[in-house]
């Protein structure tokens, strides 16, 4: 009996590949599966495996037939292909040469999304006036997605980056398959109760079937009705799912997600120096204004000289006065020239009767009684004069002193040392002033303003502060 002659690896893997090719069934196959290794080198050739719970086959699509699917692949989706059966001679690997690729079920989902799209879009959910604006500075933030998840790890990065001070709760749930719906509507409920400044729904990338929970249509009205702002970053850029549509804003990502939610601290911190340097020119200016309008009242003549004020009035009081003294005088001199008289007549008229005597003497008390009513007419009017002009100073003064004062009230509120009194401290570290724990060295001399002098100290350590 002749030995049997060994065949070449090369001549066994062409005659597979030639039996494989050559049969008919083999030649044009429909095959469902998930894809898995997903490698486009280039971008133009796809090279994948198709496996399903027990199995796993090599499969390879061409630019020139891969340019015809309507959707790019990734791993994990379902789909259908169609091709023929083969076998890669230089690693003998046996593969399908895919020819067609289509999303597995995906119609059957597209008509059910659409018809309770257009549902709830005529029940006016996607409405924009329904929409809740977000807080410009959230500090309390509810975050529902899955459980270590690389679309969770986006967010935890993105939030720290941005907005560290902020307080993050979380609700770990289930974001895929049949029972996540309930699960992320229990989760929600929760965050609602809780009462956060806005909430997270957040999930990454994945196939349409993947990401269906969030089509659920009691989860889309639950989202409607919520008092707490939602933002929405599920799968990619080109997803879109039913609670996209009805959240308060859509983002693009998980990223995209915290990017529209909160605010960039460092901006946030330019937009505070600004508003500090604008404030403290202002309150600088007012106080320089006050300073120099305290000046002028500083050197009027009206504060260094106020006798001034009552001068003109005064002047009048002596013109009275003089007055007065002159009428006395006239009195005096009046009564002279009659007593003169008098006795001149007596001395003439010596014999003359009573009834003469009696005449004279009324006379005399006629005009004594003139000289009297004109004496307290000058000093009634003199007097009156007088209480008038005090009036009328002591008015002015009281008026001049509270204007002066309610200046001093308006330069000591906007006095920074009030706000120290308050408890707060100005830190000097040499002449700047520090604004934040970066700007120290360790071991650095600072000097601590206060309201009634300045301390000198030492940084030993810093810490900082992270929400």
């Amino acid at each position: 009996m002749s030995e049997r002659k060994p065949a070449k690896v090369s001549s066994l893997v062409r005659y597979l590949k030639n039996s494989l090719e050559g049969d008919p069934r083999l030649g044009n196959v429909m095959v469902e599966g998930e894809i898995s290794n997903l490698r486009m080198p280039g971008g133009r050739h796809w090279y994948f495996s198709l496996k399903d719970e027990s199995a796993s086959i090599s499969c390879v699509m061409f630019a020139s037939r891969n340019a015809y699917v309507s959707f790019r692949p990734k791993d994990g989706d379902k789909v259908i292909l169609t091709g023929s059966v083969s076998v890669y001679e230089p690693g003998g690997t046996l593969q399908i040469i895919a020819t067609s690729m289509r999303q597995s079920g995906i119609g059957d989902l597209y008509q059910q999304f659409e018809l309770l799209k257009k549902k709830l879009a005529a029940e006016g959910l996607f409405d924009e006036d329904h929409k809740k604006p977000l807080p410009p500075y959230p500090m309390d933030i509810g975050l529902i997605t899955g459980d270590d998840t690389a679309g969770r790890k986006d967010v935890l990065i993105t939030l720290y980056n941005r907005w560290p001070a902020a307080r993050l709760h979380e609700y770990p749930t289930q974001v895929q398959g049949k029972d996540a719906a309930p699960k992320i509507l229990a989760s929600l409920m929760k965050a609602e109760e809780a009462g956060h400044d806005v909430i997270l729904l957040v999930r990454g990338g994945g196939s349409i079937e993947q990401l269906w929970c969030f089509n659920d249509e009691t989860l889309a009205r639950y989202i409607y009705i919520m008092n707490t702002p939602i933002v929405t970053g599920i799968g990619h850029e080109t997803d879109f799912t039913l609670c996209d549509f009805v959240a308060d804003v859509r983002a693009n990502t998980p990223t995209g997600a915290v990017e529209k939610a909160v605010p960039d601290h460092k901006e946030v911190r330019k937009q505070l120096e600004n508003c500090y340097i604008r404030m403290y020119n202002s309150v600088s200016g007012a106080l320089q204004y006050d300073r120099d309008l305290l000046d002028r009242y500083a050197g009027n003549p009206v504060f260094r000289f106020p006798e001034r004020l009552y001068s003109q009035e005064a002047q009048k009081l002596a013109t009275y006065q003089e007055k007065l003294m002159r009428t006395r005088s006239l009195q005096d001199l009046k009564r002279s020239e009659l007593q003169d008289l008098l006795q001149r007549f007596y001395g003439s008229m010596n014999a003359q009767s009573n009834n003469v005597r009696k005449t004279l003497h009324t006379q005399e008390s006629r005009m004594k009684q003139a000289v009297k009513q004109t004496e307290m007419k000058h000093s009634a009017r003199l007097s009156y004069d007088k209480d008038r002009m005090t009036l009328l100073m002591n008015n002015d003064l009281i008026s001049r002193q509270n204007a002066f004062a309610a200046k001093v009230k308006l330069l000591d509120a906007y006095s920074p040392l009030k706000v120290m009194e308050r408890g707060y401290s100005v830190v000097y570290d040499g002449d700047h002033v520090v604004n934040s724990i970066d700007e120290i060295e360790e071991k650095a001399r600072l000097r601590i303003r206060m309201t009634d002098g300045f301390v000198n100290t030492e940084a030993v350590s810093k810490e900082k502060l992270h929400g």
